[in-house]
């Protein structure tokens, strides 16, 4: 009886512990499988080096940017013929840099600018530069890309301009409201527009 109950508690005994010794095994063999394919893949089958590095590339790569500006150029050149664009993103480039900096980012480093949209709407033209932007906050390397509205208020009528700008006809003195006109509506001369100063900046946003 003594014998038959040792046996009766004893086998169930040896096949939970043969059953975990399999579980373990299997886990063991595919934990190895796995250090072994991060080693082919990565050069270390350390997890937290490999969490590093990766953390590291991400910090020292450049976000990329949405490159319009060969779609958009035409377009603003022609609605703008007297636009120096390369000026226009110079200045918008320094609104980010300064906006940037309000937020206490420090060593601010802009690897490339680029045009990625043009829209004409409610008496305003707006062009929006987007910015691929390096930074750091604190010690920790940062890459982002910034949006930058650049407007022109085409008519200010129209877009309910009320900071009171006003330009005026340099030979009458006449009000002009329509800031793409080409002529004065009330003695006909010519106005040219000097582009590059009638740009503000609209905003700046987190791409």
């Amino acid at each position: 009886m003594t014998a038959f109950l040792g046996l009766s508690i004893g086998l169930p005994l040896l096949l939970l512990g043969v059953g975990l010794l399999l579980i373990f095994g299997t886990v063991w063999y595919f934990y190895r499988k796995a250090k072994h394919t991060m080693k082919d893949l990565f050069g270390t089958d350390d997890l937290g080096e490999l969490i590093e590095t990766r953390e590291a590339e991400v910090a020292n790569t450049p976000k990329s940017v949405s490159g319009m500006t060969s779609v958009y150029v035409p377009m603003i050149q022609k609605d703008f013929p007297e636009l120096n664009r390369v000026e226009l993103m110079g200045i918008a480039e320094n609104h980010l840099k300064e906006y940037l900096n309000s937020q206490h980012f420090l060593s601010v480093h802009i690897h490339q600018t680029e045009i990625s949209s043009y829209i004409k709407q409610s008496g305003t033209c707006v062009i929006v530069f987007q910015s691929a932007v390096q930074y750091l906050t604190g010690t920790k390397k940062v890459q982002n890309r910034y949006n930058t509205h650049m407007m022109y208020v085409q008519d200010a009528n129209e877009y309910g301009y009320a900071k009171g700008f006003s330009t005026t006809c340099p030979h009458c003195g006449g009000a002009v409201t329509d800031l793409g006109r080409k002529t004065c509506d009330y003695c006909g001369s010519e106005i040219i527009p000097i582009n590059i100063h009638v740009w503000e900046l609209h905003k700046i946003e987190e791409a």
